[in-house]
């Protein structure tokens, strides 16, 4: 049974993970998992996660390992290696759920000996020698990041479920000899999570009157639309040129392409300065405050609105103001959902071929955009499979305003594939048959029918 930490969330930092395994993750730690983890920049994180079958991560871990954070891999293949955790894949909600405990372990354990609790059960044979273990194996754990020969494993040390078929029991009881019983994520009778609650997203400091009001700036109040001709649908539609939102778009795009600093000079005289090298924004303007929300949903004027690239005088001043107000600092990502959420209001751009059939091609960063009810099934939905928005909305059964919010946000972050060509390969791959977290998390979300 899925049990919340009663103490603070384990502050962790993912590095090279997988849209797949990132998806997980961002499900669990913003459900069923939001007490047990929290997701952090890298110099605040206690803990470190990396995806050892990811391109790069072998040596994102190598550069990170020496900083002394214990780390969480997860891997198809036993990894070993010191100061870490390893977890199977594919991952499973009991599994997340007892690596907090493991990596308390380490974080409490001076890590004088290089030994790890990785699944390695040991011979009752070898616990009965007196000599030390022989040197073979011991040998390669001083091996920087385990880049040494890895430890051959008899079949019976360690069994794998290579065919993803995580809810049967192991041939050996590796970790407890109790059975375990398949894991189902957001099961509101072993979680005390309600179905309510998957479809809302996690609002911990504010008020449910509060939040409904957020939302409601967020995605507007508008009804849904049942007849899609011209008259009817110019009520839902908005021209982005005429908003901020056009302004942030180009001083992102500035800022990128030239690595600089890029200063957003705002109307009433506030400013946002984007830093592409830590993809951060730092805004004078709270980004929930009625003033940002006003300046987003309100018609901006030619000049009103002006981009300046800082010079490096500018950034040293700059970056004294930001030190001491580091609260008005966000994601890139962040600020560009919380602005098109703000700018649309529940509305579709001008541009938008409502008819047309879309897929989500990659998952927004759950753990750090704003969210708002129905967020994650919506996002589920489109990534299973290429609809339209009036389709997504009917298929789940909600306002059309969350679907159409959606669209607008993740189309700014250009996490749709609007490729038909693509789309059409797409659909003509037959999914595989999955029983894994994932698998089951999806299945939760798109049958709740929660509203």
């Amino acid at each position: 049974m899925l049990t919340h930490a009663k103490t603070d969330p384990l502050k962790v930092a993912l590095l090279s993970i997988s849209p797949h395994n990132r998806a997980i993750l961002e499900f669990f730690f913003a459900g069923a998992g939001r007490n047990l983890f929290k997701t952090v920049a890298i110099g605040d994180a206690k803990a470190l996660i990396v995806d050892y079958d990811h391109v790069g991560a072998h040596e994102e871990w190598a550069q990170h390992a020496p900083n002394g954070k214990p780390g969480i891999i997860l891997s198809v293949h036993p990894v070993e290696l010191p100061n870490t955790i390893w977890i199977a894949k594919p991952l499973t909600s009991r599994a997340l759920t007892e690596a907090v405990g493991r990596v308390q372990q380490l974080l409490t354990t001076p890590q004088s000996a290089p030994e790890t609790p990785t699944l390695r059960p040991s011979s009752p044979a070898q616990e009965e020698v007196n000599t030390p273990p022989p040197p073979k194996l011991d040998s390669q754990f001083p091996q920087p990041f385990g880049v040494a020969k890895r430890t051959i494993y008899k079949p019976r040390t360690v069994v794998l479920d290579l065919d993803d078929e995580d809810d049967e029991v192991p041939v050996a009881p590796l970790i407890t000899p109790e059975i375990p019983a398949p894991e189902v994520v957001f099961d509101p009778a072993e979680h005390e999570i309600s179905m309510e609650e998957i479809a809302r997203p996690v609002v911990d400091s504010v008020s449910p009157e509060i939040a409904e009001q957020r939302w409601r700036e967020l995605c507007g109040e508008r009804d849904d639309i049942h007849d899609t001709t011209d008259w009817h649908m110019e009520a839902i539609l908005f021209t982005p040129e005429n908003y901020l939102l056009t302004n942030v778009q180009e001083a992102v795009r500035l800022a990128r392409q030239s690595n600089q600093h890029v200063e957003l000079k705002l109307p009433g005289g506030g400013r946002a300065l984007l830093m592409p090298e830590t993809h951060q924004v730092y805004c004078t303007l709270d980004t929930r405050s009625d003033a940002f929300a006003m300046l987003c949903n309100n018609p901006v004027q030619t000049g009103q609105v002006a981009l300046h690239i800082l010079s490096s005088t500018e950034v040293s001043t700059h970056e004294a103001q930001i030190r001491e107000d580091a609260a008005n600092l966000l994601d890139m990502e962040a600020f560009l959902w919380v602005t098109s959420l703000l700018t649309a209001q529940g509305r579709l751009s001008r541009h938008v071929d409502i008819n047309q059939r879309i897929a989500l091609k990659y998952w927004p960063n759950l753990t750090r955009i704003e969210q708002f009810p129905q967020v994650m099934r919506i996002a589920a939905l489109w990534n299973q499979r290429p609809s339209t928005p009036l389709d997504i909305a009917k298929a789940l059964n909600i306002p059309q305003r969350y679907v159409f919010s959606f669209y607008t946000a993740a189309n700014t972050l250009n996490l749709f594939e609007l490729d038909q060509t693509k789309l059409k390969s797409r659909e003509k791959e037959k999914p595989k048959e999955s029983r894994g977290l994932f698998s089951r998390l999806l299945k939760r979300l798109l049958g709740g029918g929660a509203k």
